[in-house]
């Protein structure tokens, strides 16, 4: 008999941040390309340093244009760029502060933070884009920090084959699509896993 059931959902906030994965490359490709621009029209010294931004941003824009769906279907891939980004956008961070440029220096560190916690999402995505029911409670799946409902505040859950919905005591109703559709058997032993918790929690 099992002692937890983890269910893949789909979760609106995480298929926001997967359709945005596009845009997001493509900010982070723009700002590496005009600091390369940036560091060869003012500081000549810097042509290696511009040359290999320029190559990480060609790279960026190459994965937007010509990989089609790869983004969504071979998320690892899109971790690889994210934290790719991350550290060249740091980088900069780094020069401008060296160059005594502190606004934009600082403007540049809150961007390299911003991918670094996406980077950090989409990487739990992966791993925890469902809900996982236990003995404990319900585990749900949210963007800044998964979250545990424990037995004795759910009121009722209801497991369909396409879809699961908890209602909380404080009347608060919480639905998620599956990704796969449940088997019968499966069905009824959530069903009768969620029952037997219901009542001793």
């Amino acid at each position: 008999m099992h002692t937890q059931y983890f269910l893949p959902v789909v979760h609106p906030a995480f298929e926001l941040l997967k359709r945005s994965a596009r845009l997001l490359h493509f900010i982070a490709a723009s700002v590496i390309l005009v600091n390369a621009w940036h560091a060869w029209r003012e500081h000549e010294a810097a042509t290696i340093l511009s040359i290999t931004q320029v190559i990480i941003a060609a790279d960026i824009y190459l994965l937007i244009f010509f990989a089609g769906d790869v983004l969504r279907d071979a998320p690892r891939l899109n971790l690889i760029f994210r934290l790719m980004e991350a550290l060249a956008i740091l980088g900069i961070s780094i020069g401008l502060f060296t160059e005594g440029h502190t606004l934009f220096g600082c403007a540049h560190l809150l961007l390299s933070i911003g991918y670094t916690f996406l980077l950090y999402r989409e990487a739990r995505v992966i791993r925890s884009e469902g809900i996982c029911i236990r003995p404990t409670g319900v585990m749900l799946p949210n963007f800044l920090k998964d979250a545990e409902i424990s037995w004795c505040d759910i009121k009722a859950i209801f497991p369909q084959y396409h879809s699961i919905c908890i209602e909380t005591l404080r009347n608060k109703k919480i639905e998620f699509n599956l990704r796969q559709n449940l088997r019968i058997d499966e069905l009824e032993q959530i069903d009768d896993f969620c029952r037997r918790h219901l009542i001793q929690g």
